[in-house]
């Protein structure tokens, strides 16, 4: 498998808040994904064809738990676009993850992360998320990156050099500022 976009994040200080924010651009709501055990987050889910968005926020049932996602999602005052994630297999530190579907399916995954938001996902033989509300598709990607080289290939993206982490993306033309 060669490595393309899964799915870009929306980062929430709320998930309720992410959900309205992303309904008001987009005119549809995400759904509740589930919860990331462990790592202080959970998220809502939103069809993108052929990838999809994921609103991720602090879960405030995990009051203890800490991870760099978790901290990415606190430090924010609004919901904004925080990173795209990459699909690609046979990463070189992969992390595990792990939850169970509302229908008791368990997903199990590794990440791998970068230096920037940046970080790359191998679905292993779990599912993707699937039959989700149909959001639209990625008309429009661009990524501005200190790590350049961890885009090469991916269709869509627009990557440019630059010493800070930036992310713009437009669903079907409209863009999610």
């Amino acid at each position: 498998m060669t490595a393309k976009i899964d799915h870009i994040i929306i980062g929430s200080p709320n998930l309720e808040i992410g959900i309205e924010w992303v309904e008001s651009r987009l005119g549809v709501a995400p759904v509740f994904g589930g919860v990331h055990a462990g790592f202080g987050t959970h998220n809502a889910l939103l069809g993108l064809g052929d990838a999809y968005l994921e609103v991720l926020a602090p879960d405030p049932e995990q009051s203890g738990a800490n991870s760099q996602l978790l901290e990415l999602v606190r430090s924010l005052s609004e919901p904004a676009l925080i990173s795209v994630v990459i699909a690609k297999q046979n990463l070189s530190k992969p992390f595990s993850m792990s939850r169970v579907r509302a229908d008791g399916v368990v997903l199990n995954w590794d990440l791998e992360f970068t230096s920037t938001p940046l970080f790359f996902i191998d679905w292993k033989n779990s599912p993707r998320p699937s039959g989700l509300p149909d959001g639209g598709v990625i008309t429009s990607l661009s990524v501005t990156t200190p790590e350049p080289a961890h885009l090469n290939g991916i269709e869509i993206a627009r990557v440019l050099t630059g010493p800070m982490w930036s992310i713009e993306a437009s669903i079907d033309g409209r863009p999610l500022k």
